[in-house]
């Protein structure tokens, strides 16, 4: 890292070269009075800056520092910044499938690890004054959130920490749980404008760049003159409108442009298809392009995979696309000439979208569905913006322009976001107890402790505060009603006025039905019939005896009773939905009595199972079974790697059921189903995995055949496969750390490590 005097940069306000905004100053001089923070600011705004400072800061003053991000591809690139500035001796990385310098001064680590450093290995934080949390928004996300959530409730009092954010409409909500875990203060620091503004467009070939309005009005004549309802799909019945539509309208000065579409196939058909006509690259370009793909074939020692040689032509031309099934190579290639500008159009999934540091001049959707892995959903503001955040490069362009394109063939106004900033979605807790939360609660505290922890939580505060505020407003609209309420019988069955309103409709409905049979109209008398019983039965009671002016007073104020009576019913309905506060001491006791029954808990105290199960994270119950029935210790490595990769693999829709050579196993599939219906008994769902669809790969890979002869025949993506592979390597590293002293496990374990991790599975930092 550059030498900065960091003293100076409070009062130059400059940092490595950069002119800070009122912002980053402001946090920084927080940083200075050693204060935890949470910094909620726009995409492409400088965020990181912060987190450099804290890093060289702690650096500076021989301190340790941990940051942790939510994706491995965001850990990696952190670490090789901070190895090439810091020297590679202070940085260290910990992420599960990779392991350098774990005991450095500055790690970069997942935020899974951190959280389980803090429940088995507290000792090993010792001396860390400042832990970042990058991307901390993610405490949102449905899968991952809880581990947030357990990373700040189990900090030690002595850490501070410093939270960086995309925007986060409820940051004081999120500031306020945070401070009420931690007990300490925490400083919020908000800026709202980007550094480049945005402008919106919409797109569709009949109108052009337009305005949702725009596209709303053409939609409905399209629809009226279809004979279509004014709300779904108009499907085939109008002429489409496609990515190679919209790049047309687009010159020189729009890109770069990263173009994201929610799927990987359409990103490289629309490449392909646009490479087809258009070439952005002169020879002195195409010679740099060679440059860059020698180099880093040269440095990962492969050929790259077929889907290289197919992307080396679209690349040649400016052209490419980007997805998480590409070999780790392909995507360091396309990262690389992207940020050298030499590809101008770049068709991605929203992973490029997340952490990773890639501004262009022009951001494109093209569309704004997304499947979420159980079905297509609208996008949330909170993705569109985090994607559309990429648009506008500091210091290059004036605005970033971000263009969402408009098919009138799928476009349904109902599932298009508002794309208004001040309507991102409020961060939500996903917060949920794991088989490792569980084992290491019990382990480490008494009950009475437990079920404290237990209503930390940000879930718990946000409907604390939730039942207060609604509590309130049913206390004030009680006193409305009170003050409004005329006598004994206003708004009941005995109310004059109601019940002379249901006298004069019983006339009415008397009335039709004698003009109906007289006409002999037979059509719906049956419910006249049935409404006219029912209002005389009403009217059999004793009407309330209430004096005139009494009549007359209620008369005026009976509408806002009522109102305010409906509103009281509403609020009882959502306070009736409100979760119970014990509702996660619930959920532990249940997990809690499924691990008593598997013999992981006795008498409140982990047996073998459980301090086993205890060190792993992410389907303990299955590997602890497999690790207790024998499986690790006798079967050969091949297997085992074969194992491994079946055990927390989820195969993609239309890949198909492969058929399996490399182990028997009818071990465990036993073991699989007896869990399944264990779990299915005392908790109503189950979450053990078992899919052996890479099996027969991961065992042929263990032996030796190179990676284009396992995917021969395998309807799955490279980087898929090498995914698979690594999460294979990181249940092996526990296996082998879980198992303690056992000298020639670990050693076992060590040789499937390396079976798997080598050539293309290898990642190179």
């Amino acid at each position: 890292m550059e030498n900065n005097n960091l003293a100076a940069v409070l009062t130059d306000g400059v940092y490595r070269g950069y002119t800070l905004d009122r912002f980053q100053l402001e946090a920084i001089g927080y940083v200075e009075q050693n204060m935890s923070l949470l910094v909620s600011a726009p995409t492409g705004t400088g965020k990181t800056l912060i987190a450099d400072y804290v890093i060289e800061r702690c650096h500076n003053r021989g301190e340790r520092a941990i940051y942790t991000a939510p994706i491995k591809a965001l850990s990696n690139q952190k670490y090789k910044e901070f190895k090439r500035l810091l020297g590679e001796e202070n940085v260290g990385i910990l992420t599960g499938d990779v392991v350098i310098n774990a005991d450095a001064p500055i790690v970069i680590m997942t935020t899974e690890i951190f959280r389980n450093l803090l429940h088995q290995s507290p000792g090993r934080l010792d001396g860390v004054t400042y832990t970042i949390f990058d991307e901390i928004h993610y405490i949102d996300d449905l899968e991952r959130g809880s581990v947030w959530e357990e990373s700040l409730i189990f900090m030690p009092p002595g850490m501070r920490f410093v939270g960086l954010s995309a925007t986060i409409p409820n940051v004081m909500q999120l500031a306020g749980w945070i401070e009420s875990v931690l007990k300490k203060p925490v400083k919020v620091v908000r800026h709202h404008k980007r550094a480049v503004p945005l402008i919106h467009h919409l797109f569709e070939q009949g109108l052009g760049f337009c305005t949702f309005k725009q596209v709303e009005k053409r939609y409905r004549r399209l629809a009226h003159r279809l004979g279509h309802p004014a709300s779904g799909r108009l499907g085939g019945d109008v002429e489409p409108t496609t990515h190679m539509d919209l790049l047309r309208q687009l010159n020189r000065s729009y890109l770069p442009c990263l173009f994201f579409t929610f799927s990987r196939r359409r990103c490289e058909v629309y490449a392909r298809q646009l490479a087809e006509g258009q070439n952005f690259l002169n020879e002195k370009q195409r010679n740099e392009v060679y440059a860059v793909i020698e180099s880093q074939l040269d440095r990962y020692g492969t050929e790259g995979g077929p889907r290289l040689k197919d992307l080396t032509g679209l690349l040649l031309k400016g052209i490419g696309y980007h997805h998480a099934g590409l070999l780790p190579v392909a995507k360091d290639i396309v990262e690389e000439l992207f940020e050298r500008k030499l590809i101008y159009v770049l068709y991605c999934t929203e992973t490029f979208a997340v952490g990773l540091n890639f501004p262009c001049r022009t951001v494109c959707f093209d569309a704004m569905t997304k499947w979420d892995g159980y079905n297509f959903r609208p996008l949330t503001n909170r993705e569109y913006f985090q994607i559309a955040g990429r648009a506008g490069r500091r210091g290059i362009d004036r605005e970033g322009c971000v263009i969402a394109l408009v098919d009138m063939t799928t476009f349904n106004p109902e599932e298009f976001p508002s794309r208004k900033e001040e309507e991102v979605e409020p961060l939500q807790s996903r917060f949920a107890l794991t088989y490792n939360s569980v084992l290491n609660l019990t382990a480490n505290y008494t009950e009475d402790e437990i079920a404290d922890i237990l209503v930390l939580n940000f879930a718990t505060y946000q409907t604390d505060e939730k039942r207060e505020r609604l509590e309130k407003t049913k206390e004030s609209l009680l006193k409305v009603r009170e003050e409004l309420a005329g006598c004994e019988f206003m708004a009941t069955e005995r109310c004059p006025i109601l019940w002379d309103k249901k006298e004069r409709r019983l006339r009415q409905l008397q009335k039709r039905l004698a003009k109906r049979m007289a006409e002999q109209q037979l059509e719906g008398i049956k419910s006249l019939r049935q409404r006219i019983t029912r209002l005389e039965r009403e009217l059999e009671g004793k009407v309330g005896d209430c004096p005139p002016e009494m009549i007359k007073e209620c008369r005026a104020a009976l509408r806002e009773y009522r109102s305010a009576t409906v509103q009281l019913e509403r609020l009882d309905q959502e306070l009736a939905g409100l979760a119970p506060p014990d509702i996660y001491l619930q959920e532990y006791l249940e997990k809690k009595a499924l691990l008593v029954a598997l013999d992981y808990i006795r008498d409140d105290k982990l047996t073998a199972r459980g301090e086993f199960s205890s060190r792993l994270n992410g389907q303990e119950l299955m590997v602890t079974e497999l690790f207790f029935r024998g499986v690790f210790h006798d079967w050969p490595e091949s297997e085992l790697v074969a194992l491994a990769v079946s055990l927390d693999y989820e195969p993609r829709k239309g890949e198909g059921r492969q058929v399996q050579h490399a182990f028997d196993d009818s071990q465990v599939r036993r073991l699989f189903n007896f869990l399944r219906q264990m779990e299915e008994t005392y908790l109503g769902y189950s979450t053990v995995k078992f899919h052996v669809q890479l099996a027969d790969a991961a065992y042929r890979w263990s032996e030796g055949a190179s990676f284009q002869e396992i995917l021969s025949g395998l309807q799955v993506d490279e980087g898929d496969l090498v995914y698979a592979f690594r999460r294979a390597i990181d249940i092996l590293r526990q296996v082998r750390n879980a198992a303690g002293d056992d000298p020639f496990l670990r050693v076992k374990m060590q040789n499937c490590i390396r079976r798997v991790d080598r050539n293309e599975v290898s990642l190179l930092l």
